[in-house]
């Protein structure tokens, strides 16, 4: 009897790569609700009496529901499949645009919270994030620099759409426009969405070998949530209130718009560079060199003052952007190997969308209370500094097991 062939695509295959394409499309897709409130945040604060802290409260519970979801669909994928988060984010950002925009306070606060966030954007980037790790063996780096770039690109493409939506068609109808497209598309995508050929094989393989790792699996994953939540605090001071600080310098908000645009860009540029450094030197080096260029461009906004300055810092400030949250997903991998849990890269995300969360707030309690930007800096640069000590604690640990085991 003549065996039947598996024709399914296999790892580092063609579709495996257009998989990666697919992916970061779909993470740009799930985004685009969190840069309305940035757009929008005149226009949605007139209809609330004038306060800025209602559509700053809506990003912030986007940001954090994203991170606490990624967790629950981390562990969904695993269970089922990567296509039914997808279809899940699908649904409900097509209905979270409506319910974002239909009401009150309360009903923007929940759509950001539940459909948009928790459900939403978080649906679209830890599964794909986990399943194309196991598409890939030869350039996995390069892979997830792919998926990782996809927060970038939302960032660039989603506030040009709303700029050219508000003066038409204002906040509401804009948020209810990103609904309906997002949402058709994701579920669209859905289909094409495959499971890898390691989770494929999923009854046959082993249970996670905690006994390789440099230190107990509670303690290391406490570490690296940790330095997520202090890495993404300190980047998010200056991303969030670039704006507010070049005018505090005598600059146009047309001057901080571009110093944002700088980071993004820069971000995407040195994603893939150090993805491919990755695969020579390895993840956890790179996420050390990646705190210690944030930890130059934070020193220089304590100091800086002129637009050149500025301008040159962003662009130092991109290289870790994205780059330094991807080398989590990485480190991850590496230590836990090819079985690891999808909801422990969940928990990581988690941490670090809550660091951004909490850093945009906290640079503008600092402002409040003080009056001046240089204090949230510096308090950013603690944040980095308290990073590259908990990494650097993780790479010791780890060189003293390898020369353990090579004894």
């Amino acid at each position: 009897m003549t065996p039947v062939l598996d024709r399914r695509p296999g790892v580092d295959s063609p579709y495996a790569w257009r998989l990666a394409f697919l992916s970061m499309f779909c993470i740009g897709l799930g985004g685009g609700a969190i840069y309305l409130p940035v757009v929008a945040l005149k226009e949605i604060a007139a209809e609330f009496g004038d306060r800025r802290a209602v559509p700053s409260m809506a990003y912030m519970l986007g940001f954090f529901a994203m991170g606490l979801g990624g967790v629950f669909m981390g562990w969904l994928a695993d269970r089922t499949s990567p296509r039914v988060p997808l279809l899940i984010a699908g649904v409900s950002i097509f209905l979270g645009g409506w319910l974002a925009a239909s009401g009150d306070e309360l009903l923007l606060y929940a759509g950001y919270a539940l459909p948009l966030g928790f459900l939403g954007n978080a649906a679209t980037f830890t599964p794909a994030m986990n399943n194309i790790q196991g598409w890939f063996e030869k350039r996995r780096s390069t892979a997830v620099s792919i998926i990782s770039v996809g927060p970038a690109i939302s960032g660039f493409t989603w506030p040009q759409v709303y700029r050219w939506l508000l003066p038409d068609h204002g906040w509401r109808q804009s948020l209810i426009i990103y609904g309906v497209t997002a949402g058709v598309l994701l579920f669209l995508c859905a289909f094409y969405v495959r499971p890898s050929p390691v989770a494929r094989a999923k009854a046959a393989r082993p249970k996670e070998d905690l006994s390789i790792l440099p230190m107990p699996s509670s303690f290391l994953m406490g570490m690296l949530s940790a330095a997520a939540f202090c890495c993404c605090a300190a980047m998010a001071v200056p991303f969030v209130h670039m704006v507010a600080f070049c005018g505090d310098l005598g600059l146009s908000p047309a001057r901080g718009s571009e110093a944002i645009s700088l980071i993004l860009l820069s971000a995407v540029a040195a994603t893939f560079a150090m993805g491919r450094l990755s695969d020579h030197i390895g993840p956890l080096k790179v996420s050390l060199l990646c705190s210690a260029v944030q930890v130059v461009s934070l020193t220089g906004y304590v100091f800086v003052q002129g637009l050149a300055g500025i301008y040159i810092l962003a662009m130092i400030h991109g290289i870790p952007y994205i780059a330094i949250v991807q080398g989590y997903a990485l480190i991850l991998r590496r230590l836990y190997g090819s079985n690891i849990a999808g909801w422990r890269l969940g928990v990581v995300m988690l941490f670090a969308m809550a660091g951004m969360a909490a850093g945009g707030w906290i640079g503008g309690a600092v402002f409040d209370a003080t009056l001046s930007y240089r204090p949230a800096f510096q308090l950013a640069l603690a944040f980095d500094l308290l990073n590259f000590m908990l990494l650097g604690l993780l790479f010791v640990g780890r060189r003293r097991t390898m020369a353990g085991l090579t004894v």
